[in-house]
């Protein structure tokens, strides 16, 4: 499959609903969301593990993403995060929107669920300019 999922695809892997599909970065935002769980109850002495599986999820994003959209222009400009970075991103306010959905006041609720659908547009929004070829990502680092 070419292209990349939409924002509620997104964010409903990111949710924990599965999904078929054949986009495997699917897979991959719920894992990092079950991650980003995970780490909330993980004392900090033994988070090295979690980030360094985050890491690798986030680094098979973005292979899967440089093969699944097009080159881009040579006029592209270079957005300021990998897919990965951003998925990480989304899944970790996922969590944190979940947290505050059943321990927080209605207030911290409602604004982390309003970061969250502006996170979720960004990621649409660059989705989009990839598909153009009008938006370029960071080059890949391996570690």
């Amino acid at each position: 499959m070419t292209g990349l999922p939409d924002k509620d695809m997104l964010l409903a892997a990111c949710r924990g609903f599965p999904i078929i599909s054949d986009y495997p970065m699917l897979d991959a935002a719920g894992e990092l969301a079950v991650l980003h769980q995970t780490r909330e109850h993980t004392p900090w002495c033994a988070v090295e593990e979690i980030d360094w599986h985050r890491a690798r999820l986030m680094r098979d994003i973005d292979e899967w993403v440089l093969q699944a959209t097009p080159v881009p222009f040579p006029t592209a400009k270079t957005h300021t995060h990998t897919m990965g970075q951003v998925i990480d991103q989304i899944a970790q306010l996922t969590v944190q929107t979940y947290i505050a959905l059943a321990a927080a006041p209605d207030g911290l609720f409602d604004d982390a669920r309003a970061q969250l659908d502006e996170l979720g547009g960004a990621y649409q929004d660059l989705a989009d300019d990839l598909a153009r070829g009008v938006r370029r990502l960071p080059q890949l680092t391996t570690p």
